[in-house]
């Protein structure tokens, strides 16, 4: 008769590549999820897990904490979860064809597995016969929801949708995740979020609509990520930096005599939010400008000297408004990045304390 137990690793690097570790991370057994959570959430949140690493080969993260299910009589052990760059993505091992497909008590265990830990991603594998050999192909990366064969595991998972002002999804958060609000004046709220149906939700204690919330955080001026970002997240950030002194002297002045002057450290950031789809300095300056414009009560009117940020994936802009139309001031940008950083780092300074 066939038995059955869980598995866990805490980091599976260390079998990849023994040398890189003083010890590797043994093997772990439990008879039910309830022992293996424990352990996991205990191993969760650790460093490690979050790392940037990648797999030149295999186009794809390194796995670290790892968990399974173990059969013995007949032997036979299958990876069902891994984490990888602080994303749970799920194996589908159990579906190979050197998984027994028939083994009903594997499929449920794997089941119960699944909604108790939760996976986010998974990198599908397919399989075709050649010359009396099976080929393993690797399948795109994607999210969950998008897999055909999902519901044979994932059917209890439930996922709130991030929107951008304009209706875009900017990301999903699995039910008890976290994401991050971001503030202007460098402080972050961490709030956990539960999902209610496929258009409400829990952010920390606030009920909200998910299009409701969008419209919110772009009129206060708040930049909304998760706290593990994904392969696939729209994260675009629009950023507005303003002058607060009026003893400096190219404030609301033309880039023309500005040019020569500009610093830095003569802005301040006031304010911050997702970016709209197809967002341009145009509509930004309009937006800015409206009577019921975002932080109106905060801030001024998007004015000449202001500089607006507009950053898209891995590449962004600063622009100065001119009197008439933008310059490019993209050389600002390290020393605003710079400035960001150590908002941040006083942030949390203030909290420590």
């Amino acid at each position: 008769m066939a038995e059955y137990r869980y598995y866990l690793i805490p980091d599976f690097m260390s079998h990849v590549f023994p040398q890189q570790f003083e010890e590797q991370a043994p093997t772990e057994f439990f008879s039910n999820t309830a022992d293996l959570m424990k352990r996991y959430k205990q191993l969760r949140e650790m460093p490690y897990n979050n790392e940037y690493t990648w797999n030149e080969r295999t186009n794809l993260p390194y796995p670290r904490l790892t968990v399974g299910i173990d059969r013995r009589n007949p032997d036979g052990a299958v990876t069902i979860i891994q984490v990888r760059n602080g994303v749970n993505y799920l194996c589908d091992d159990y579906r190979g064809p050197f998984a027994d497909r028939n083994d009903k008590q594997l499929i449920e265990m794997a089941k119960q597995l699944v909604t108790a830990v939760g996976v986010d991603r998974i990198r599908p594998h397919y399989y075709t016969e050649e010359n009396g050999h099976t080929k393993v192909h690797v399948g795109k990366d994607i999210h969950i929801t998008e897999w055909a064969n999902a519901p044979e595991l994932c059917s209890a998972l439930r996922f709130s949708r991030f929107l951008n002002r304009d209706g875009q999804q900017l990301f999903q958060v699995r039910n008890g995740q976290r994401i991050i609000e971001n503030y202007a004046d460098g402080s972050q709220l961490v709030k956990d979020v539960q999902t209610v149906d496929d258009t409400h939700f829990y952010v920390g204690s606030r009920f909200c609509h998910i299009q409701q919330y969008a419209n919110q955080c772009f009129k206060r001026g708040c930049y909304v990520e998760p706290e593990h970002p994904q392969p696939g997240d729209k994260l675009d950030r629009l950023l507005i930096y303003q002058i607060p002194h009026y003893t400096c002297e190219y404030r609301f002045t033309d880039y023309d005599y500005a040019q020569n002057k500009l610093k830095a450290t003569d802005y301040r950031c006031a304010y911050v939010a997702n970016m709209p789809r197809d967002y341009t300095p145009d509509k930004c300056f309009r937006d800015f400008n409206y009577d019921d414009r975002p932080c109106a009560n905060s801030m001024p009117s998007l004015s000449v000297s202001d500089l607006i940020v507009m950053e898209r994936g891995d590449k962004a802009e600063a622009l100065y408004v001119d009197a008439v139309g933008f310059k490019d001031v993209s050389r600002l940008l390290p020393e605003l990045h710079d400035m960001e950083v150590e908002r941040q780092e006083h942030n949390l300074d203030e909290l420590e304390r």
